[in-house]
């Protein structure tokens, strides 16, 4: 569970595992790879996939970014290409009929409307595709002043002013009280992303990745 990027990967969680985890609980998570935090999005366009902005005078404005060894270069073997971006999307519909395979698990969000960093519909059309395929959904729809509580949810902006704590009281002991679903499958999951195969598997209760070139 978790908010927005906690959320997220929460989902890449259930993405990667599908036979360890027991149910989603996330608040305004994005479902797409966010660029923006891979360090190497200011390559593109560093005004708009900063991290971080300070207005820090009336001259000078601060975009604050992440280093890391990702690349926009092609050349490089460090390269963030489609298939980099398509194992870290939630919202991909072969991968989740793929881990539909395993457990339908629960998946609860809350999620705002007006959201400017993790777009609603996005997280609409995950929804739509994860009931398609079997998942026990709910999706928490925040459109209006009305629903605005003062406890759990507080506004109607990106992360709906909700504290984690909240979250938890209201969900998880609901979630905890049903009965324990069989965890009995295959503990390895293969994903093919254009030329690259993605494999997670479980080996001394450790998740293990290889990569591997389908040309």
């Amino acid at each position: 569970m978790g908010s927005s990027h906690g959320g997220y990967l929460a989902n890449l969680c259930a993405k990667i595992s599908p036979w360890v985890v027991d149910a989603i609980i996330d608040n305004s998570s994005y479902t797409l790879t966010p660029l923006a935090y891979l360090g190497f999005a200011k390559e593109i366009d560093y005004v708009k996939n900063y991290e971080n902005y300070i207005n820090y005078s009336e001259n000078i404005d601060l975009f604050l970014f992440t280093k890391s060894f990702w690349t926009s270069n092609q050349y490089s073997p460090c390269y963030f290409s489609n298939a980099r971006k398509n194992i870290r999307d939630i919202l991909n519909y072969e991968h989740l009929k793929l881990q539909s395979s395993y457990r339908k698990i629960p998946y609860i969000s809350y999620h705002s409307i007006y959201d400017t960093i993790a777009p609603f519909k996005d997280k609409k059309e995950l929804y739509g595709f994860l009931g398609e395929l079997g998942f026990d959904v709910c999706l928490y729809e925040i459109n209006c002043e009305k629903q605005i509580d003062g406890r759990l949810i507080k506004n109607l902006n990106h992360g709906l002013g909700m504290s984690i704590k909240t979250l938890v009281k209201k969900h998880l002991p609901q979630i905890l009280q049903e009965p324990l679903k069989d965890k009995t499958c295959k503990k390895e999951i293969s994903y093919k992303c254009d030329d690259l195969i993605y494999t997670f598997k479980e080996e001394n209760e450790q998740i293990v990745l290889s990569i591997l070139n389908s040309n």
